[in-house]
């Protein structure tokens, strides 16, 4: 009998969050407002281009909006999103056939905005250069990585998700995104090693 009220009462958990996510989804203004930032971000960091960032940001709510009806609410919206701009993400760089991250900073970018997320304000102009030309070397390196790894080494490391997030935003299983975030930082590691003995 208590095991039969605990399925009932997951049961009534799992409504009331569907419900819940429901009711979200119902004020879509709200989500959007709410997450185009981080989609963007993730968006910006997997494709290096910031007009197809944001384009494809746009892309990523108007598939969300048409797709809000079939929305099960099994993960956070937060979650779904992310899942559909990964996808796009790929789907951009399939249909491209262009190099990953073609290029360090696009447009007007010229690394201010990386620059501003160093440790220390008070940084000299020599020690800004190097947190930039150590952050070229970090994307040129992201871009032998496949597809999945360069997903979750972005996740991981610009919107700093935890592995469990990361698992459920790109449908991989929890061992699986260990794995891939392992290759990454081997493969990155050693382009950073082989960068600092050529510098």
């Amino acid at each position: 009998m208590a095991s039969m009220i605990q399925v009932v009462d997951g049961a009534i958990d799992d409504d009331d969050r569907r419900a819940a996510n429901s009711e979200v989804l119902e004020d879509f203004d709200s989500v959007v407002r709410r997450h185009q930032q981080r989609i963007y971000r993730v968006l910006l960091g997997m494709v290096r281009d910031t007009g197809a960032a944001e384009n494809l940001t746009q892309e990523c709510f108007l598939k969300a909006y048409q797709s809000r009806s079939s929305y099960r609410g099994e993960a956070s919206v937060s979650t779904w999103l992310v899942r559909i701009a990964i996808n796009l993400a790929h789907d951009y760089h399939r249909n491209r056939r262009a190099a990953f991250w073609r290029r360090l900073f696009a447009g007007d970018n010229d690394g201010s905005e990386f620059a501003a997320r160093l440790p220390s304000e008070a940084a000299t102009p020599e020690q800004v250069l190097v947190a930039r030309e150590k952050l070229a070397a970090v994307w040129l390196a992201a871009e032998k990585l496949s597809p999945q790894q360069r997903s979750v080494f972005v996740l991981r490391f610009v919107e700093q998700m935890s592995l469990e997030e990361i698992a459920a935003a790109t449908d991989l299983k929890l061992g699986t995104v260990k794995a891939h975030l392992f290759r990454a930082l081997g493969t990155v590691r050693k382009q950073m090693k082989e960068w600092q003995v050529s510098s």
